[in-house]
């Protein structure tokens, strides 16, 4: 199956879920599925390309296994999507919707962590939000090469596009800590995670609507 159409439906299956578990599960599968992406990239003729992917592809790998042990057995219930990516299809688009899918699982656990009862849910979405980061950080790159590689992925992205990645929506910065705790001992046990642009330590930045 073509990549965008995976991507598409993962994006779908995130917004539907409604329990912690099958979010998490979700979140997992969309870390399996860049894993994917990256190592068809790896494979391209792009030299370029190719460094960029394995390093997708890496940075996919550890987003899934900081998510791994909160992914409970039965929780995948949409299957293994990364197992069914066949083609990527047109680059541009589909690094485009990739992007997209991981600005929205970062969101979602960054929604989790605010709302979570116990340490290790917490700690796990932070964790994952970090690996997001670097995922996304990866695709935006792979987005930029490929937008400059030939005219035609140059025209789909857009013209201007690739010019305004990384400056996205406006933030809204929310201090986070674990749960059960508070003041100055939450506050230095939170991690620096910030999106680009975002400042102060133990914050996590959000589009802002």
């Amino acid at each position: 199956m073509e990549a965008l159409r995976l991507i598409k439906t993962a994006r779908h299956a995130l917004a539907e879920a409604r329990h912690v578990p099958d979010v998490l599960a979700e979140a997992r599968q969309a870390a399996l599925l860049t894993e994917a992406v990256g190592a068809r990239l790896a494979e391209s003729e792009d030299d370029d390309l190719t460094g960029l992917g394995q390093q997708l592809s890496e940075a996919g790998a550890h987003a899934a296994v900081c998510l791994d042990r909160s992914v409970v057995v039965g929780a995948l219930v949409s299957g293994g999507r990364a197992g069914r990516l066949t083609e990527l299809g047109e680059l541009v688009p589909t690094l485009g919707a990739l992007d997209e899918l991981l600005r929205e699982v970062g969101e979602t656990l960054v929604v989790l962590a605010c709302g979570a009862d116990t340490e290790s849910l917490y700690w796990t979405c932070i964790d994952g939000v970090d690996a997001m980061s670097e995922c996304k950080d990866v695709t935006a790159r792979l987005r930029e090469a490929a937008g400059s590689s030939g005219g035609a992925e140059r025209t789909a992205l857009g013209g201007a596009e690739p010019e305004r990645i990384g400056q996205g929506s406006p933030l809204l910065v929310v201090r986070l800590g674990p749960p059960g705790e508070g003041g100055q001992a939450a506050e230095e046990r939170a991690p620096d995670y910030r999106v680009p642009g975002a400042a102060g330590a133990s914050e996590v930045s959000v589009p802002a609507g």
